[in-house]
């Protein structure tokens, strides 16, 4: 599904004359005067019976209606801290229109917070996502605090998640000055996103408030308000709709025992991911160590793909590309073996078309400049330090990265959870009454969920058809001598970007159809003219195309170009086996975000992407057509 690009309106911060946050867009107050914290504390949280009803639990989910300034999600994660009974993982997953600017948190949390929560406020302001359309997934207390933020209208958004809610918060502007938010048609999605024992609260009792939810399946009733409010709203399903939802949406097992097949950016993406949610990871590779095929390049790319018509591929690219590039700087942060370059990219138009239209989708607004932004000629010369042909689009979060670096510190944050069973070669797949056993190396290796991660080989242990192919690309490395001062990342048809050892990387071939493993000269010679057309004065005695060197590596397409990334079915029903190739060359884009998904998916997690992009990149959409 297409859309144009839309940019969100932010919300100012204003007070009112008593100190409390307002929007003059509304009319209305963000909280009562009598205080965000102790209303959080009165409405919501002993409303929804917290913090006693997640004790013991592996995971809670809160849903909240309106975002705000956080303070719901401040005040509900210092009962968490607080809790000695506390839940494994505490998801909260809240929607919002306007979001406010990372300055004016900042300033709202020094007025309004008391100084024990200034350290939970500084994590949440330096981990705001940008202003940008759509979910965007932020781990605190080392993962087991997730806050999933949805931008955007809740109307239309509402209906894209896919979460159990155990808990929902009900709070936006009054239904007289907002009432979009407190709608028959909302109150529908919550039931449908409710788990069977969902609780609700909210500081509104107004008539139709009480009606939408009745219709909805909730049963409601009024007890003792908050403040100057007399009263306020408690609720829980309708017996029937409890039934109805555990027969629609059953809490899920969460395996245990993974197999994850691949040792790649992919293989050990999932590996991490899974590891992080308690599960023990079987990481079977046939060669002896991880990044030895097509993530083994010195370095890759990292940069989204913008389109006006804001495509799905063009979607999951933003929100994968933004997902990573937060991932990337955590595990720098931690200090993990990542070996990564910071610095941006450029992207040079191809033409005089193409440049007008990056141009275009810069002066819509519809994407901050944190994201993207269109440099002239002069000034991505001025940048690069070389000159460029044209101008174009230069994202100031893009990176070069080394893959296998990656792999590295994928394992290390694992730590022993994973078990490398490297040597080995995963030969089949069975399934039995307690699980899968993977066929490998003479060893019959049990697991409660198989994710297969290993590129085009998926085919042969897959219970089903996939369409996948698989494409020839040969990099070639130039000596640092030819280019002294390039530091950045540019791209156009080609690319060319720094690699650890001090060298730079071009190319790549594209060679559909093309299994020919050994480093050609003709591949070199195009990739020599992809860098002159990228930087046509810049190299001055340019190799000849018999002295350089280079690598061979294989990507795995798909028939639409979207990954392969979700559960897959088999013929007698056997669950919990999936899939995650199909990459193409967007690896190091999609994949942490991808992980992310079938980590959530196997755990029964809520989902850190729309429906609809979940459905684009789900293997059956295949199904019907191989």
């Amino acid at each position: 599904m297409s859309r144009p690009l839309q940019p969100l309106v932010p919300a100012p911060l204003e007070f009112a004359d008593d100190g409390t946050p307002r929007s003059a867009a509304y009319g209305d107050v963000y909280h009562s005067s009598e205080g965000a914290l102790a209303q959080a504390q009165h409405v919501f949280l002993a409303g929804n019976g917290l913090p006693g009803r997640w004790a013991g639990r592996e995971r809670f989910v809160v849903l909240e209606t309106g975002f705000g300034l956080g303070l719901n999600f401040l005040a509900t994660w210092r009962a968490w801290r607080d809790s000695p009974e506390r839940c494994q993982r505490l998801h909260f997953v809240s929607v919002e229109k306007h979001p406010f600017a990372q300055y004016d948190l900042t300033l709202a949390y020094q007025r309004l917070l008391p100084p024990d929560m200034a350290d939970m406020a500084q994590k949440l302001v330096e981990r705001w996502p940008l202003p940008v359309r759509g979910l965007h997934r932020i781990e605190f207390d080392g993962g087991r605090v997730i806050l999933t933020l949805g931008f955007g209208d809740a109307d239309p958004l509402l209906p894209q998640l896919t979460l159990r809610a155990n808990a929902i918060y009900l709070d936006g502007f009054s239904p007289a000055k907002n009432p979009e938010l407190w709608s028959p048609h909302l109150c529908k999605q919550l039931a449908r996103l409710a788990a069977a024992d969902a609780t609700l609260a909210t500081w509104s009792v107004a008539s139709g408030v009480r009606e939408a939810l009745a219709g909805a399946g909730f049963v409601c009733e009024k007890t003792a308000g908050f403040g100057p409010k007399r009263h306020m709203l408690t609720g829980q399903l309708h017996p029937g709709a409890q039934a109805a939802a555990l027969r629609h949406r059953p809490e899920r097992s969460a395996p245990r025992r993974v197999a994850v097949i691949g040792a790649g950016m992919a293989g050990c993406g999932v590996a991490e991911r899974l590891a992080a949610r308690g599960a023990d990871v079987l990481l079977i590779e046939r060669h002896a160590a991880p990044a030895q095929e097509a993530s083994g390049n010195a370095a890759g790319v990292l940069r989204p793909m913008i389109a006006r018509d804001d495509s799905l591929i063009a979607r999951f690219s933003r929100a994968a590309f933004l997902h990573a590039s937060a991932h990337l700087r955590r595990l720098d942060s931690e200090g993990r073996p990542l070996k990564w370059g910071p610095t941006g990219v450029f992207q040079v138009a191809h033409d005089d078309e193409h440049e007008a239209l990056q141009r275009a989708v810069c002066a819509t607004g519809a994407l901050p400049t944190g994201l993207v932004r269109y440099l002239s000629d002069w000034e991505m010369t001025r940048r690069i330090g070389y000159p460029v042909a044209a101008g174009g689009w230069w994202f100031p979060r893009g990176a070069w990265v080394n893959p296998a670096s990656l792999c590295a510190a994928h394992l290390e944050r694992a730590g022993e959870r994973v078990q490398r069973l490297f040597c080995t070669e995963a030969l089949a797949l069975e399934h039995g009454a307690n699980g899968w056993t993977v066929l490998a190396g003479g060893q019959r290796i049990d697991a409660d969920a198989v994710v297969l991660a290993n590129a085009a080989d998926a085919r042969a242990l897959s219970p089903r058809p996939l369409p996948l192919s698989r494409v020839r690309g040969q990099v070639s490395r130039l000596p640092r001598i030819h280019l002294p001062h390039l530091q950045v990342t540019v791209c156009r048809e080609g690319y060319i970007c720094p690699t650890p050892d001090g060298d730079l990387n071009f190319g790549a071939s594209f060679d559909p159809d093309d299994a020919d493993t050994a480093v050609r000269e003709d591949s070199h010679a195009g990739n020599l003219a992809r860098l002159q057309r990228l930087l046509p004065d810049a190299a001055l005695n340019p190799p000849a195309a018999t002295a350089l060197h280079g690598r061979v590596s294989f990507r795995t397409a798909t028939p639409d170009r979207l990954p392969l990334i979700g559960e897959i079915g088999t013929e007698d029903g056997a669950g919990q086996l999936a899939l995650m190739t199909g990459l193409g060359a967007r690896g190091l884009v999609w994949h942490p975000l991808g992980a992310e998904m079938l980590a959530s998916a196997l755990f029964g997690d809520p989902l850190p992407v729309e429906r609809d992009l979940q459905k684009a990149l789900d293997p059956a959409r295949f199904a019907c057509k191989t």
